[in-house]
């Protein structure tokens, strides 16, 4: 059986495949022939199209695209004070457009929108719209009014969309028209802060300040309105929204700049027109608050100043006549120089608020102890040069603390010869001076070619550069190195943003304190912070004293280029309380108009005036006893109209001190070596690299560490 089988399998035969009669193969052919040359032909004719008519298809479509295809701006994000007070926004504003093709595609139109917009907007002219539905017809696309607010465009669209009980439009004939959004930038508080949040241009383009520097972060993403027609020919609509920016939060106190803003405000009003004719209480004015714990910046002013919703408006200083007078190229520098940050964009020399860095680096090299005494005579003979003491007379024997408390260039200049030029400028770049702190605002100046270096310094070079002459450095640059002294150690890089986040509020960024490298040992900051209280309760610094706060702090006159002993900068910067700083305050007068400049109690009295208010706002409670001694003083030092300023007497055997306050440190005979250096001309240099890093500006290292929070830099590397 299995046999059998097997013989039947072998014999079964496969079965041809279907195959087409050769008629209906033919007919195959001719149609994929067909089908063929079709294509081809179709394709060519596609080609001929695009040679002869491509450019006319073209405009049609990109002119249906200016109606169905609409950009959606984005909003530009919020700059934030640390409190969440809006320092700028973004508001809708809208662009009244015409399509007049729709409102003549029906003579019944023509009438009826004109007239709704006539009377809902009063400054349209009828005759102009009515000339453009005669002589505009096909123009799709006609602005009628620029950046209109919601409010004011309310009235159409509630005229426009009007129905009846039944539902029915009221005024179905109004066409053609319809509303472009986009956003304007405001600033609620005006001119407040205009250095720091600086402004925009058209584009969402910023200018200066975090507007500039943050651009990218507070700019977003266009979207899209795309129309087209479905399968069933109906017109259909495809949304791609806006991505919005990102809002800034600043570490700016809006009080606590209230507060600076107004008294630098005090002080022009008090000085302006008093000696120079200038409506002008100083050249410049620049007032620097941080907190010396992690480099915030919590207020930063400088004036002149202008108003950020109208940035380009110089009235407030010149009068109608002189604007009239200028050419457009010289409102323009102006303007540049206006929009410029002095606290950050300008170099000077500091004065004597660069001797207590001095001091520091005797004591971190162990050149110095604090148990020095120096014999002050009145002068030092310095490489050919007599450089006078600010007492001419001589302070006598002072202690390495009386130094301080005295503001004696005498003693300093001795300090110089111990610590040498090697230890000299190694400290000044562990400090940080020639080198760009990178402070989140555009425009930071350099001062790398403002110094000396250990190989260039002559004798009187570093005998000068002891007491703050003869170097430069910007208020920024010196603040922050002036917490350092005060806050353990440790340089931190100075910021003016705390946070990054979204529209809705979520954190995008945390800007953590970055700790760049320590200056100095806790235990020399400690000895620092014990001359700077005496130098303020007993020293040249005492005006600056807030009745009530312990306090520490230092006062800088500096004669200006050219050491003519008539222009000075005058300076204080000081923090409190001693035990345990939370602020620290730098002010700067530049040329104060009066006839005797030399006085650091114009910048002292801002200070105090500012730390009457500040330190109560900031929940920094009184730790000393009240003594009514500064209760009542005003702007200008005065009492019950004694002058708080020391009234320095000239005479043939030099300056004797009267009044009732300490003699004023700075005056000087300081030689102008200044021209081995390049000139300082106060202009900010963008776009430009920062000083070399240097290979070994690490102070030896402490015990103590700085904040957990912060970012700290890897000792000897870049320091820029």
């Amino acid at each position: 059986m299995a046999a059998e089988t097997k013989t039947k399998t072998k014999r079964r035969k496969k079965k041809p495949l279907l195959k087409f009669p050769r008629r209906m193969q033919k007919k195959l052919i001719v149609l994929f022939g067909v089908v063929a040359l079709m294509l081809i032909g179709l394709m060519g004719r596609l080609m001929y199209i695009e040679n002869t008519s491509g450019e006319k298809y073209e405009k049609i479509v990109l002119s249906q695209q200016g109606y169905d295809s609409q950009t959606i701006p984005y909003q530009r994000g919020d700059i934030l004070d640390i409190k969440g007070n809006v320092l700028a926004t973004s508001i809708a504003v809208y662009n009244v457009i015409l399509d007049c093709s729709v409102m003549t595609s029906d003579e019944k139109y023509i009438d009826a929108t004109i007239r709704a917009l006539v009377s809902c907007f009063p400054d349209l002219s009828s005759d102009e719209l009515y000339g453009y539905a005669r002589e505009e017809k096909d123009r799709r696309y006609i602005v009628l009014k620029k950046k209109v607010s919601y409010e004011e465009i309310q009235p159409f669209v509630e005229m426009q969309e009007a129905v009846d009980e039944e539902d029915k439009k009221i005024n179905p004939d109004i066409k053609g028209v319809w509303f472009e959004k986009e956003y304007q930038r405001e600033y609620p508080y005006g001119p407040l802060a205009s250095a720091v949040v600086g402004f925009t241009a058209a584009g969402n383009v910023g200018v200066n300040g975090l507007e500039n520097y943050y651009s990218s972060v507070l700019n977003g993403v266009n979207g899209r309105q795309y129309g087209y027609l479905n399968t069933d020919n109906n017109f259909e609509k495809m949304l791609k929204p806006a991505k919005n920016g990102n809002t800034v939060v600043s570490t700016i106190d809006i009080n606590i700049q209230s507060v600076v803003e107004a008294k630098i405000a005090e002080f022009n009003e008090a000085y302006a027109g008093t000696f120079r004719t200038e409506d002008t209480g100083a050249t410049h004015i620049g007032v620097v608050l941080m907190n010396p714990s992690n480099g915030d910046v919590l207020a930063m002013a400088n004036y002149p100043n202008y108003d950020l919703s109208n940035p380009r408006d110089l009235s407030a200083y010149y009068t109608e006549e002189e604007l009239a007078g200028m050419s457009e190229d010289a409102k323009m520098d102006i303007l540049n120089g206006l929009w410029q940050n002095f606290c950050v964009s300008y170099t000077y020399e500091p004065g004597s608020t660069a001797k207590p860095f001095t001091v520091a680096a005797g004591l971190e090299t162990g050149l110095l102890n604090g148990t020095e005494t120096y014999y002050c005579d009145g002068y030092e003979e310095v490489g050919g040069h007599r450089v006078n003491c600010v007492n001419r007379n001589g302070h006598g024997m002072e202690t390495l603390e009386e130094t301080l408390m005295n503001s004696c260039n005498d003693a300093l200049m001795q300090m110089s010869y111990v610590i040498g030029n090697d230890n000299f400028a190694k400290y000044q770049q562990i400090f940080g001076f020639g080198q760009k702190t990178n402070i989140d605002l555009p425009g930071e100046t350099r001062t790398d070619s403002l110094i000396y270096t250990s190989d260039n310094m002559k004798p009187i070079d570093l005998a000068t550069n002891s007491f703050g002459q003869n170097f430069n450095t910007s208020m920024i640059q010196l603040a922050s190195a002036y917490c350092s002294l005060v806050n353990g150690g440790y340089l931190y890089q100075p910021h003016v943003v705390k946070k990054i986040t979204d529209e809705n509020g979520n954190i995008i960024e945390n800007i953590s304190p970055t700790v760049l490298r320590q200056t100095v040992s806790k235990s020399t900051g400690d000895l620092l912070k014990k001359y700077m209280y005496s130098t303020v309760t007993s020293g040249t610094a005492s005006i600056a004293k807030v009745d009530g706060y312990s306090m520490g702090g230092k006062t800088g006159t500096a004669q200006k280029a050219g050491r003519d002993g008539v222009n000075y900068l005058v300076s204080f910067i000081g923090f409190a309380p001693v035990e345990d700083p939370q602020l620290v305050i730098y002010c700067v007068v530049d040329e104060p108009n009066a006839e005797e400049q030399y006085h650091s109690t114009f910048a002292q009295n801002i200070a105090r005036e500012i730390l009457e208010e500040v330190l109560p706002y900031m929940n920094i409670y009184r730790d000393e006893e009240t003594t009514g001694i500064h209760s009542g003083w005003d702007i200008r030092g005065e009492e019950t109209g004694a002058s708080a300023m020391t009234d320095i007497v000239n005479s043939e055997e030099g300056e004797e001190e009267t009044g009732e306050v300490p003699v004023e440190d700075g005056l000087t005979d300081v030689p102008d070596t200044t021209g081995e250096l390049p000139e300082n001309t106060g202009e900010r240099v963008e776009g430009v690299d920062t000083a070399d890093p240097v290979s070994d500006v690490s102070a030896d290292p402490v015990s103590d560490a700085p904040a957990e929070d912060a970012d700290v830099a890897e000792p000897g590397g870049d320091n820029n």
